[in-house]
């Protein structure tokens, strides 16, 4: 009977502890999972109006070799993206880089110093142009047609052992002696 007598207390304390760990969990939660998601957290929060370039597409082209393709896929995203600096330090490099383009270069260096806001971006391009005519960048060079890849022959890690030899080596010389 002793029992009856404490259930309201033990009532009041557990819906006391209830109500403070309801008012407390969710800031405390709050808190604790904004920091572990802050430190956790590997992806970009930067938000844009409209979606960035799809620039592995013509990387990709460039890649395999298909040059005239890669420049194509480049002009496409430059319709709509024109203040996209990525896609014109990519252009120049292989305009100047494997095609040897010089008047096309001039070209995408005179629209994407129109186009481009920062001046850290203009400098950027302007840096990555001089250098690819200077010939202290030379982006895709294996794909130069005017590179032809030079092919050395290695010699053989060890050389054929002779069967003889091999032969006496391995067995006794009584077998090789003539009776």
């Amino acid at each position: 009977m002793a029992f009856i007598e404490y259930v309201p207390q033990v009532c009041l304390m557990v819906g006391l502890v209830a109500a403070i760990g309801i008012a407390l969990g969710y800031p405390f939660a709050h808190l604790i999972g904004g920091r572990l998601a802050e430190f956790l957290s590997f992806l970009p929060r930067e938000k844009f109006l409209k979606p960035q370039p799809a620039l592995g597409i013509p990387a990709t082209k460039a890649s395999r070799g298909d040059l005239q393709g890669a420049v194509e896929s480049y002009e496409e995203l430059l319709l709509e993206h024109p203040h996209e600096r990525e896609i014109y330090y990519r252009l120049l490099e292989i305009v100047m880089g494997p095609l040897h383009d010089e008047e096309y270069g001039e070209e995408v260096l005179r629209r994407g110093l129109a186009n481009l806001k920062l001046e850290s971006e203009k400098t950027v391009l302007l840096n990555l142009h001089d250098s690819i005519r200077s010939g202290s960048y030379h982006p895709f060079k294996h794909l130069d047609p005017q590179q032809q890849p030079v092919v050395r022959i290695l010699p053989p890690l060890f050389e054929k052992p002779d069967k003889k030899a091999v032969l006496a080596r391995s067995f006794p010389r009584e077998i090789f002696r003539n009776p």
